[in-house]
């Protein structure tokens, strides 16, 4: 084992220790850093709130489900506000997709007594977008339900996760044919893991709803009186299964471009075989409150093959126009999507016009910086999906990163998680904003939060901004888990209990999500500053000596798991093995790599790019995982709840208990290690 060497290493003086403190701009030589720093000042002082508030107006205007007229119109107005910013080279992608939309959602509880759920949310005072015809607002429903007519004995399944049946069986009741009755487990569980449980227990049917009472904490008040959600909410949202498979269902692992083969529906293993629905929590509560429940469940879904919409705008580099930094957010939302999506699509626009203010002044990054506004997200992550499978060949060649707003704008407390390789420079571009509503720092700010959390001063530096557990769900899937890009998720956040519902407003927004809208102004100077850096810098702004620490903690996890245990020793010694092997590279490339910052050695920091390139693409393995080939990064996958799961090949061994197979598993991820050793190419150093 090579642990005795790690440790005498890192006490080397060559080394100075395996963790150095962070540079103040993190990828600059000296000669750079200040004319970075100019820049980043003319930046910073562009964003607008009342333009920000002017383009949440439009976007959160009306209901633009993936797919509709307002979604098309939206579009437009997206690709006019690139245009008029003077990006370069914008393009409209279209992808004809499997669209889910509702034509009857119908649910009647039939014995003991008779009640129709009334799939409506009641309007509240002072939001008048509430009040919406429910014909404009459309209907709740899950997209990619099956269609079918269903009248069952309804079971109270808990939460929905293999456990809870587990326990019902040993009550000796089964969900086989019956219609399961299911609480979301937290406004972000994702639905789809609910229904795909329920199909393999063998259910008719699921009914979701949400507690709005349980969800929100003591004295939380529900909307219009505080953030949390009232008791007639209903939270719409998808139930496709991909985490198998993103994208459109009917092109599984292809782009589905003109002429593209197609499978059949009763073919694609992201479409679910039974029906689900969302439900309200009083007519869920009638059911629960109910002796001995029978439902009858009518669900029929227009699933049609119908056109979704990318918008991209370029801003082409100076010095090295092929490598590419792209920036997105996706447009589509259940309703009005106040939140979710609709103050990240604000942004992106108000980055686009402040980005291409400062290109209207002469200057242009050192690589090229993409913007891109998605389409059907909401469904399955569809949009993003396409145009990327699409240009799979270029991207793998010339992204420098990813980096995603989803919902953008829910509070104050800063919230990042990315790949290891980005946590220095989200900090520092952090640092370099102002927190709302204070004279310092996001990043002061958000380390003053997690150190009075822990009941702690708070720390010097600001380590552990950033988490590294990504969980799925957005559209950074297809950049990280197909591609192997870096990849990062911004927000700001905070009570946000609206979610996925009629009452994700702008009013929602006015009143607590962000009143005057300076969070959105931070967020998109945080965003800004962020893709500067990345495009600026001579030397790629990507920290592995990070990415080796968090992997040894995730491998030290695995280790406390009895399948891992019981796995054939020489293969978990060569993970570990292999762990410490890429520590030892990142260290002395990073050594080399300050070197050549410091002297500013731009032939030596055009090399070592190449290198670093190459090192989250070595973690994809052409094979993928164990019954979702489309995942081919081995440290980062969903789970199918859509939790983030590290090292998920070991990881799903280890959870079916397969001792061999944790073997084989340990041994594939330490070859793809040594692969991201390898690419740094530190012998040659």
């Amino acid at each position: 084992m090579l642990v005795a060497l790690l440790a005498a290493v890192c006490l080397a003086p060559l080394l100075a220790g395996c963790r150095r403190p962070a540079a103040k701009m993190f990828g600059f030589s000296p000669a750079t850093a200040a004319a970075e720093a100019a820049l980043e000042a003319r930046f910073l002082s562009l964003p607008r709130s009342d333009a920000l508030q002017r383009q949440h107006a439009v976007f959160a205007g009306s209901p633009h489900i993936a797919g509709s007229d307002q979604d098309y119109r939206l579009m437009i107005h997206t690709r006019d506000a690139f245009q008029a910013a003077g990006l370069d080279a914008v393009e409209v992608t279209t992808h004809d997709v499997l669209l889910s939309w509702p034509q009857e959602v119908t649910i009647e509880m039939t014995a003991p007594t008779y009640r129709r759920a009334t799939m409506h949310e009641e309007p509240v005072r002072g939001d008048p977008d509430t009040a919406i015809d429910p014909a404009i607002a459309g209907m709740p429903f899950h997209a990619y339900s099956a269609s079918g007519d269903v009248t069952a004995p309804v079971v109270d399944a808990g939460a929905g996760a293999p456990g809870d049946y587990d326990a019902l069986l040993r009550r000796g009741v089964t969900i086989r044919g019956r219609i399961a009755l299911v609480r979301s487990a937290g406004p972000y569980s994702y639905r789809g893991h609910v229904v795909h449980t329920a199909e393999q227990r063998g259910a008719a049917a699921v009914l979701l709803f949400s507690d709005p009472d349980s969800e929100r904490p003591d004295g939380g008040r529900a909307y219009p009186d505080g953030p949390w959600g009232p008791r007639s909410r209903i939270q719409r949202g998808s139930v496709a299964y991909d985490f198998i498979v993103p994208g459109d269902p009917l092109t599984p692992g292809w782009a589905s471009t003109a002429g593209a083969r197609r499978i059949s529906p009763r073919d694609a293993p992201s479409l679910p075989r039974i029906l689900s629905a969302p439900l309200s929590y009083p007519d869920a509560k009638a059911m629960l409150d109910a002796e001995h429940p029978v439902a009858r469940v009518r669900v029929r879904i227009d699933t049609r093959v119908r056109p979704v919409w990318t918008v991209t705008g370029l801003i082409r580099g100076s010095e090295e126009p092929d490598d590419m930094v792209i920036a997105g957010n996706h447009r589509d939302a259940w309703v009005f999507g106040g939140v979710d999506p609709s103050g990240g699509s604000a942004a992106l626009v108000e980055l686009a016009r402040t980005l291409g203010a400062l290109k209207q002044t002469g200057w242009r990054p050192r690589r090229s910086i993409l913007l891109a506004s998605w389409d059907a997200e909401e469904h399955a992550l569809i949009s993003s999906t396409e145009w990327a499978e699409e240009r799979a060949t270029r991207l793998s060649r010339d992204a420098v990163a990813y980096i995603n707003v989803d919902s953008g704008v829910s509070g104050t407390a800063f919230a990042a998680t990315a790949v290891p390789a980005l946590n220095r420079v989200i900090s520092e571009a952090a640092e370099a904003v102002r927190q709302p509503g204070s004279r310092g720092s996001i990043a002061a700010a958000a380390a003053d939060r997690r150190a009075a959390e822990r009941g702690a001063a708070r720390p010097d530096a600001y380590g552990g901004l950033v988490g590294n557990r990504i969980s799925g769900g957005s559209d950074v899937s297809v950049f990280l888990n197909h591609l192997g890009i870096p990849v990062a998720d911004l927000a700001l956040t905070g009570p946000y209990g609206v979610y996925h519902s009629l009452y994700d407003t702008r009013a929602w927004m006015n009143r607590f999500g962000d009143p005057g809208f300076k969070g959105h102004v931070a967020l998109v100077q945080v965003w800004g500053v962020l893709l500067l850096r990345l495009a600026n810098a001579e030397a790629w702004p990507l920290d592995y000596e990070a990415y080796a620490d968090a992997l040894d903690g995730f491998e030290r996890e695995m280790g406390r798991h009895q399948p891992y245990v019981l796995a054939e020793r020489a293969a978990t010694d060569a993970l570990r093995d292999a762990v410490v092997r890429f520590r030892l590279a990142t260290a002395t490339f990073a050594r080399v790599r300050d070197a050549a910052i410091e002297a500013g050695d731009r032939a030596a920091m055009l090399r070592l790019n190449r290198r670093v390139a190459a090192v989250e693409r070595a973690l994809i393995d052409p094979g993928g995982l164990a019954g979702r080939p489309w995942f081919r990064h081995l440290v980062y996958a969903p789970s199918f709840s859509y939790a983030p799961e590290v090292l998920p090949g070991v990881a799903e061994a280890i959870s079916a208990q397969d001792v061999e197979r944790v073997a084989g598993e340990a041994r594939r991820l330490a070859a793809a290690l040594d692969r991201a050793t390898r690419a740094l190419g530190t012998d040659a150093l």
